[in-house]
């Protein structure tokens, strides 16, 4: 029988509750990854990923352009950009992250956590024993390691 230990990282990358968007993105950009757990006195208390940045409450504000015989003319940057843009710079973790992620230990069912976490709709599973966060099991861990 597999567990979650024959394929979770154990290197995971984290950041902290107040962690600025921008910071956030460029964790992402540089490590090469997609979901970053947020912790907070050592306990994870959520988690960012890469849809939560994409698609939250409104869009990032991208300045309007227009597409004229495929030459792309950017607008002026309205007051109302500007702001918008302001706005979306000072989220931070705590302001973006998802609070549900699934929990599973080291010596969990392998099967029966993909399982659970493909019924759930959720792209990774938090490997966390005692509330230390031991590693990460995503469905790139999961091809990198069964195929």
């Amino acid at each position: 029988m597999k567990t979650l230990k024959d394929v979770m990282n154990e290197k995971v990358v984290t950041i902290e509750k107040d962690t600025t968007f921008d910071k956030i993105v460029a964790i992402m950009k540089e490590e090469g990854i997609g979901k970053v757990p947020v912790i907070d006195n050592g306990k994870v208390i959520g988690v960012v990923t890469r849809e939560d940045i994409l698609v939250k409450q409104e869009k990032a504000p991208m300045p309007p352009v227009i597409a004229f015989w495929e030459v792309m003319f950017t607008l002026p940057n309205t007051k109302e950009f500007q702001q918008r843009l302001k706005k979306f710079a000072s989220f931070k973790a705590s302001d973006i992250m998802s609070e549900e992620f699934i929990i599973g230990k080291p010596e969990d069912d392998l099967e029966e956590m993909v399982t659970k976490m493909l019924e759930d709709n959720h792209h990774y599973i938090l490997i966390i024993v005692e509330d230390e966060l031991m590693g990460i099991v995503t469905k790139s861990d999961l091809i990198k390691n069964l195929y």
